[in-house]
């Protein structure tokens, strides 16, 4: 079994960061006007939210065994997901595409449509490890560290194609 931690980037963990300061000062000032509890109690669940997708960027991961490959995500933006080997089509280093999202709760991952691609569920730690996954089960595009190695051993597992 190999699991494979993605690179964070800075930009993506910065965003995060900035995203879960701004709604704690914003929590302070409704404290310190003493406005109405609701309204705290929405901007803290919210807070609860961003503080699990932040911490979610740095356990998501991708495990390859001998039969599958297994994308580790939180729930909020769609799950993890296992890709049986034998069910994988191509696998390819990718620039990461502009695509609109159809379903997820943060930047980092979810489902979206690729034009030229179609729906693919996408995990995205930062914007240079890119690697394209096309499988029977659907398309997939990752960011594992060092893409080409990954890419190899992928390739390697999945053995032989018939053509």
């Amino acid at each position: 079994m190999i699991v494979n931690k993605p690179r964070v980037s800075r930009t993506i963990a910065g965003l995060y960061a900035v995203l879960v300061a701004f709604i704690g000062v914003l929590m302070a000032v409704f404290v310190y006007l003493a406005l109405p509890l609701w309204a705290l109690i929405v901007l803290a669940s919210v807070e609860v939210v961003m503080l699990w997708l932040f911490s979610s960027i740095y356990t998501a991961a991708y495990v390859l065994t001998d039969g599958e490959l297994e994308i580790r995500a939180p729930l909020l933006i769609g799950r993890g997901k296992t890709v049986p080997l034998n069910a994988i089509r191509s696998v390819e280093r990718t620039l990461i595409p502009f695509g609109i999202r159809l379903f997820g709760a943060s930047f980092f991952g979810g489902y979206y449509h690729i034009p030229g691609l179609g729906r693919a569920f996408v995990t995205m730690t930062n914007f240079n490890d890119g690697v394209l996954i096309k499988a029977d089960v659907g398309n997939f595009v990752i960011t594992p560290k060092d893409p080409d190695g990954f890419v190899r051993t992928i390739r390697d597992r999945m053995g032989p194609r018939e053509g």
